[in-house]
């Protein structure tokens, strides 16, 4: 008899636990017709992740009582074009086999924010896109623009990593996040990436600011970039506007953003706008200049149809000017 009791205590317990935790399934697959000209060669395409990128991911949570909730979030992406995985390539580190390229992590929300641990995009990157006109994807303004220069890309979810959110503070909310390079010798000291950002969102204005550091090694001088950016929804209209700087050692690079999303109807929206940077090297100034444009059709929440043009102009003084583009229709869906 006790042992019958203990076992229905167990499986009490049990259901008690499930009917407080979730774990849903989730992606978007996206693909597009596109021409593409990449200053030397001009062809139709297929491709994945034009607007959005195409992924898969499982998330959960649990709720512990007392406003404290367990969370966890695993996401791989992949070209929906060829079946193929999409393995990391910005996270500061060698590539390797990976089945959750883009998140994986677990942590505690509450109360107090929101701790997550493992491989998780930096407070940097969580502002990154917020002022990139065309929804911050192929489209943009930016792409071939911000981080093409002497400087390069930063690492957007670098492995090993913590990141906190505070509290939302009368609109005010921070993030701050730290990534271990895990790669020190007796020789050379670890590398590392810290990152941070301040958002401030009221009514129709949202205005956010993220700095990062990072260094592959202790050997190799430290990159900094840091980004300014701010929203106003002025209801017929919501204006774009991104400021940023990166630099190392004698090399810099400065570049701005401006654009407009407009909602034309219910389901009928049109983003679009303009990007230049310019690099401060010795050989002379190298200027990068881009227009990108898209609409979206949403054929239900979770469908829409997209169509969009951008373009890139690079100016050298030692090199021919490049121009690139692509014009691209596709169609996006979540589930």
């Amino acid at each position: 008899m006790k042992k019958y009791l203990i076992t229905l205590a167990v499986v009490a317990a049990s259901g008690a636990a499930t009917a407080q935790s979730s774990v849903t399934l989730y992606g978007i697959a996206d693909i597009s017709l596109g021409l593409v000209n990449d200053g030397a060669v001009r062809q139709a395409k297929i491709d994945s992740g034009t607007l959005n990128t195409s992924r898969f991911g499982f998330k959960g949570t649990e709720d512990l009582g007392g406003g404290l909730k367990a969370n966890f979030l695993l996401e791989q992406g992949f070209s929906l074009d060829n079946g193929a995985s999409l393995n990391d390539s910005q996270d500061g580190q060698t590539k390797l086999s990976q089945m959750f390229s883009r998140n994986a992590y677990v942590g505690l929300s509450g109360g107090f924010g929101e701790v997550r641990l493992g491989k998780v995009w930096s407070a940097f990157d969580e502002m990154n896109g917020s002022a990139n006109a065309a929804w911050d994807s192929a489209l943009s303004p930016s792409s071939g623009v911000f981080y093409a220069g002497a400087i390069g890309g930063y690492t957007s979810n670098p492995r090993n990593s913590v990141i906190y959110f505070t509290p939302d503070m009368s609109g005010i909310r921070g993030a701050f996040s730290y990534s271990l390079g895990e790669n020190k010798t007796a020789t050379v000291a670890a590398g590392s990436v810290a990152a941070v950002n301040v958002k401030y969102a009221s009514g129709p204005l949202f205005v956010v600011l993220g700095h990062q550091t990072e260094r592959v090694d202790g050997s190799v001088g430290m990159k900094k970039f840091t980004r300014l950016n701010a929203n106003y929804d002025f209801g017929v209209a919501k204006l774009l506007v991104g400021v940023g700087r990166q630099s190392q050692a004698d090399k810099a690079t400065n570049d701005w953003t401006f654009g407009a999303t407009v909602p034309v109807s219910n389901n009928v929206a049109i983003s679009g706008g303009f990007a230049a940077s310019t690099d401060n090297v010795a050989a002379g100034d190298i200027k990068r200049k881009g227009f990108g444009v898209a609409t979206q059709y949403a054929l239900s929440k979770r469908t829409a149809l997209y169509a969009g043009y951008r373009t890139a102009r690079i100016t050298s003084p030692v090199q021919a000017r490049l121009t690139t583009s692509l014009y691209a229709m596709g169609v996006t869906h979540s589930f």
